[in-house]
C-alpha cells in the first residue's frame, strides 16, 4: 500500500482534531530537524535526506510537508519569527523601562539568533540565504520586527533602527560588538 493511502486510512480511524495534532507535532518535529541541520552543514549542504534521518522519517514523507528545501527553509523561518513576534509582546506587557524593553526586543529578534548563528561554520551562508532564499520572508522579519519596537518609539524610528541595525551587522562582527554597536544606536535614539 502507497504511504499517502496508508496516511489517508489511518487518518480516518483518528479524530478531526487527533489528526491536526499530530500533523502539527510531526512538521514541528521536521522543523525542528532542518534548523540543526541547516545550523550544521549550512542551507546549500543541507538536505531533504539529511533532515528526514533527523526527523526520523523517510524522505518521501518530508514531501507530505514541504514541496522543497526552499519551502521548508521559508516555513522554518516563518515559525522562529512568530516565535518572536509572540516573545515581543510579552516583553511589551512588562513593568520594565521602555529602553529595556527596546533592548529586550532587539535581543529577541537579532542578538540572540546572532549569537547561535555564530556558533556555527555557516553563519554567513545562513545569514546570506535568509534574504536570498526569501524576499518574502526577509519583508516579513522587517514587518513583524517593526510592529514589535514601534510601541516603543513609534513607527519611523522603529523602520530606521530596523534598517540601522542590518548595517551594524554588515561586517559580521563578534556579538559582544553587535551589543555595543545596538546600544550605542539606541541609546541615541531614546
Amino acid at each position: 500500500m502507497c504511504l499517502v493511502c496508508y496516511k489517508i486510512i489511518k487518518n480516518a480511524k483518528l479524530g478531526v482534531s487527533q489528526v491536526n495534532d499530530r500533523t502539527n507535532l510531526k512538521k514541528k518535529q521536521i522543523l525542528d530537524a532542518a534548523q540543526k541541520c541547516f545550523l550544521q552543514y549550512g542551507y546549500s549542504k543541507s538536505s531533504f535526506k539529511d533532515v528526514a534521518k533527523r526527523a526520523g522519517i523517510s524522505r518521501a514523507s518530508l514531501y507530505l510537508y514541504f514541496k522543497n528545501k526552499s519551502d521548508l527553509f521559508v516555513t522554518m523561518n516563518k515559525e522562529l519569527h512568530d516565535g518572536y513576534e509572540e516573545k515581543s509582546r510579552e516583553i511589551l506587557k512588562t513593568n520594565r523601562s521602555d529602553k529595556e524593553k527596546l533592548a529586550g526586543i532587539i535581543d529577541v529578534w537579532i542578538v540572540a539568533p546572532y549569537r547561535i548563528l555564530k556558533k556555527t561554520t555557516y553563519s554567513n551562508e545562513l545569514l546570506d540565504g535568509l534574504v536570498q532564499i526569501s524576499k518574502q520572508s526577509e519583508m516579513r522579519f522587517r514587518e513583524l520586527f517593526i510592529k514589535s519596537i514601534a510601541p516603543l518609539v513609534g513607527d519611523e524610528i522603529a523602520e530606521i533602527i530596523v534598517m540601522a541595525i542590518r548595517g551594524l551587522m554588515d561586517d559580521r562582527p563578534p556579538v559582544k560588538i553587535l551589543q555595543k554597536r545596538i546600544e550605542l544606536l539606541t541609546s541615541a535614539l531614546i
